[in-house]
């Protein structure tokens, strides 16, 4: 159950940020009946000092063009957005990573009186950009494609809730290995089961499990398989202390079989804690724990961990500030030659100084540990931006 929701983006630290961002946003739009058409644009103009993530920096400014369009259509039980995007990248001295990138998102609910919920997802995105972390990418910058499909059925009684999952994932590197560090791509399918009893009118007590496979690209290759399965088991609670807190915290077992049937097991978590202090001030954890073959070394498996943390304060209507922290560790599985800790931090201010106009600002810092010094590197990255939307 873990990964299909914290894929969609669960995992941004900005998570509140971005709730109080689409309430302000309500009202916009061109409205035909039920139908809402939000157009947009971005400009912006980013130095980034270490433009390939490497020990060796090479630092570039970079000016970046965004349109778009958010469409959403509600009826009266059900209701669909989605939000389409292209945008071009100029680098200013090399110029040789000048890059295109588009990308699209599609989420459909419904919801019944009697108990029923239904939520279906889609995105694809293709992009040579970094995937920072605080968004809950990987922290890696190559060209690569991006395909999900999610879906969630869940049925809700006085005291209980059923909810029953499924994921496809696929990841596609087409970094030059001459230039590059080499990647691994993957496809992924899972399929889960959540069981919730309500033990207090706060508290609920949550089972779940799910199951999958991986196809890895690269792997098939010395005499080792291209494809891992696994399986995972938690347990925990979920919980709205009060009327401005809530948190699901869940801990289990996952077992990995990878390679040649080489079996590894191990303790994972899921984690989602948010609270709303008062008008102004929000703050959310996340975080996840789970296996899945190595992006940077063939016939390898990873256990992953990921936590961040968002802070988002709002003076008042027009200003909206937020602080971001991000950890993220892989292991590998037979050897810790390439373990890795990157660690971001992020601070950005957006202030909405016309109905159609807001500018805003911000800095990044990422740092990469490993126990090889190799790929180690620190980044720094900072922008301004004006975005017009109606």
């Amino acid at each position: 159950m873990k990964k299909t929701f914290l894929s969609e983006g669960l995992v941004k630290c900005g998570f509140m940020a971005v709730l109080a961002a689409v309430a302000a946003q309500a009202e916009e739009g061109f409205k035909f009946n039920n139908l809402t058409v939000s157009p947009y644009v971005n400009l912006e103009y980013k130095y980034d000092s270490n433009v390939d993530n490497d020990r060796r920096e090479f630092g570039d400014s970079i000016l970046h063009v965004t349109p778009g369009v958010d469409l959403k259509y509600e009826g009266n039980d059900w209701g669909i957005s989605a939000d389409l995007f292209y945008g071009y990248s100029k680098y200013m001295k090399y110029d040789e990573l000048d890059a295109r990138r588009w990308g699209e998102r599609v989420k459909a609910w419904w919801e019944s009186e009697k108990g029923w919920n239904l939520v279906l997802g889609e995105s694809y995105v293709q992009s040579k950009d970094s995937d920072s972390i605080i968004d809950g990418g990987r922290g890696l910058w190559r060209d690569r494609e991006q395909l999900q499909f999610t879906g969630a059925l869940a049925y809700k009684t006085e005291r209980n809730r059923i909810t029953v999952d499924a994921a496809y994932t696929d990841i596609d590197y087409h970094n030059d290995p001459k230039r590059y560090r080499q990647l691994y791509g993957w496809s992924r399918w899972s399929a889960g089961l959540e069981f919730a009893r309500r033990l207090t009118d706060k508290t609920n007590f949550l089972l779940g499990g799910d199951i999958g496979q991986y196809s890895s690209d690269g792997a098939k290759h010395n005499g080792y398989k291209n494809e891992s399965s696994f399986y995972s088991l938690q347990a925990g609670i979920g919980s709205r202390a009060t009327e401005k807190i809530t948190y699901r915290l869940m801990t289990g077992v996952s077992w990995f079989d990878y390679g040649n049937d080489d079996l590894t097991t191990g303790w994972i978590y899921t984690a989602d804690v948010n609270w709303i202090i008062n008008k102004k001030l929000a703050m959310t954890l996340v975080g996840s724990s789970y296996y899945q073959p190595s992006e940077s070394v063939a016939n390898q498996a990873t256990k992953i961990y990921m936590l961040a943390a968002g802070l988002t304060y709002r003076p008042y209507k027009k200003l909206t500030g937020r602080f971001d922290l991000a950890w993220r560790r892989e292991e590998e599985i037979r050897s810790s030659d390439y373990d890795e800790d990157l660690i971001s931090a992020r601070v950005r201010a957006d202030y909405r100084f016309a109905k159609y106009m807001s500018v805003y600002a911000g800095f990044q810092y990422d740092k990469r540990f490993s126990q090889s010094s190799y790929y180690e590197y620190d980044r720094y990255l900072g922008l301004v931006g004006l975005r017009l939307s109606y």
